[in-house]
């Protein structure tokens, strides 16, 4: 499952994001404007399509709507350094929820316990980026 989340749209973009990236004509600035509105409207016209407007996908929509214009230039965009480092942070994103999830990796005994791991395992990816981005 996780492989096929890592790479369904990095992969395989949407036509429309491929034309205006790879469009030499364009400055980009302009692209960078263009591809944060493309996705910013995709995570708006989703966020309005709930059905419990103020539940946790809202909430969920509502960080989306920061981070993925940027993530989406750093995948996307020219800047190599940016691509490899939102490569890097979707590695680690990946890995936690690989963590989490694993029943090797924590205990699903309690509510403590459970938390305790998960807690342990978002402090080892927070300090695995730490280390990545002071370099």
């Amino acid at each position: 499952l996780l492989s096929s989340i890592r790479s369904r749209h990095l992969d395989a973009p949407p036509a429309s994001v491929t034309a205006v990236v790879q469009n030499r004509w364009l400055s980009n600035g302009f692209k960078e404007t263009a591809l944060t509105t493309a996705v910013w409207s995709v995570l708006k016209a989703k966020k309005r399509m709930l059905k419990f407007p103020n539940g946790f996908m809202s909430h969920f929509y509502v960080i989306s709507e920061q981070i993925s214009p940027l993530m989406a230039w750093g995948f996307f965009g020219p800047n190599e350094n940016l691509r490899d480092i939102c490569h890097y942070f979707r590695e680690e994103l990946l890995a936690f929820l690989g963590d989490i999830f694993s029943f090797q990796k924590s205990r699903f005994t309690t509510i403590e316990e459970f938390s305790q791991d998960v807690l342990q395992h978002m402090q080892t990816r927070v300090n695995n980026i730490g280390v990545k981005f002071s370099q």
